[in-house]
């Protein structure tokens, strides 16, 4: 666990681009809310090619596939509700492309919907908090006393050996 914190003070207040950070929080997010497959394989390839925090995005992934556990059959009711369009259901069904993504199924179909819907306002939320804490925070949380009391504890030392 204490690494795990190390790990995230590590990026925030690390020289990486807050784009960097906020493109990976908003993938890991994408390819978390989507049921493992080939569009899942499709993503990290996708971020395997692009320069983003490679840490912050499996974090993300890792969070985000927890929390899809309570929220997948909601999520699929909810699909299945808006999805009982016969033009829409023929589309899915005799495209080989959409069969092979799985967008035939319900919940591979309103996850993929949702993580597209919300890729960009991620994104940029997670990259305006990473600048709102570098320019805010970070300079007044170092003089807090109980930073200067981690600062003497294991965690800065984890910290320290990571950089």
């Amino acid at each position: 666990m204490l690494t795990l914190v190390a790990k995230i003070l590590k990026v925030l207040n690390s020289q990486a681009s807050p784009w960097q950070i906020g493109w990976a929080i908003a993938l890991g997010l994408f390819v978390g809310i989507l049921p493992f497959g080939l569009l899942t394989l499709l993503i990290v390839l996708v971020v395997c090619l692009l320069t983003i925090n490679l840490s912050t995005f499996i974090v993300v992934w890792g969070l985000t596939e927890g929390l899809m556990l309570l929220f997948a059959a909601p999520l699929e009711r909810l699909t299945w509700q808006y999805a009982q369009n016969d033009s829409l259901l023929q589309l899915l069904a005799n495209t080989e492309t959409l069969q092979l993504l799985h967008l035939h199924h319900t919940l591979t179909l309103g996850a993929f919907l949702l993580g597209a819907i919300l890729l960009l306002p991620i994104a940029w939320l997670s990259k305006t908090l990473v600048m709102q804490y570098r320019t805010r925070v970070m300079n007044s949380v170092q003089q807090w006393k109980i930073m200067q009391m981690l600062k003497a504890s294991k965690l800065f030392d984890l910290y320290e050996k990571l950089n």
